[in-house]
C-alpha cells in the first residue's frame, strides 16, 4: 500500500469499487424502511434508576480542584487502570 505526502491511500492501491444494481439499492432501502424498534421505559424502570444514581459531592469536587490548583492532587495510576478494568469486567458480564 503506498501513501502519498497528504497521508491518503493511493487511488491505484485502493480496493475496486463496485457499483450497486437500482434494485438492490431498492430493495436495501425498502427492507429498512419497513423496520421499525422502539423502546419504552416504565415508571419503575425510572424510579429504581433514581435510587440507584449517586448524589453529586460538591465539597469533594472543591477540595479536588484545591489541590490540583496548590499542585498536591496525586494522581493513582494504578487505581485508575484497576477500576476502569473492573468497569469494563462488569459491562461484559451484564
Amino acid at each position: 500500500m503506498k501513501i502519498d505526502n497528504s497521508g491518503k491511500v493511493a487511488a491505484a492501491y485502493g480496493a475496486p469499487v463496485r457499483a450497486a444494481k437500482k434494485e438492490e439499492v431498492a430493495t436495501q432501502a425498502s427492507g429498512a424502511a419497513s423496520r421499525s424498534e422502539s423502546v419504552a421505559i416504565s415508571s419503575q424502570g425510572l424510579a429504581k434508576a433514581a435510587q440507584t444514581s449517586e448524589a453529586f459531592d460538591a465539597d469533594k469536587v472543591a477540595a479536588i480542584k484545591a489541590a490540583i490548583a496548590a499542585g498536591e492532587f496525586k494522581i493513582n495510576p494504578e487505581a485508575i487502570a484497576d477500576s476502569l478494568i473492573a468497569s469494563t469486567r462488569e459491562l461484559l458480564a451484564g
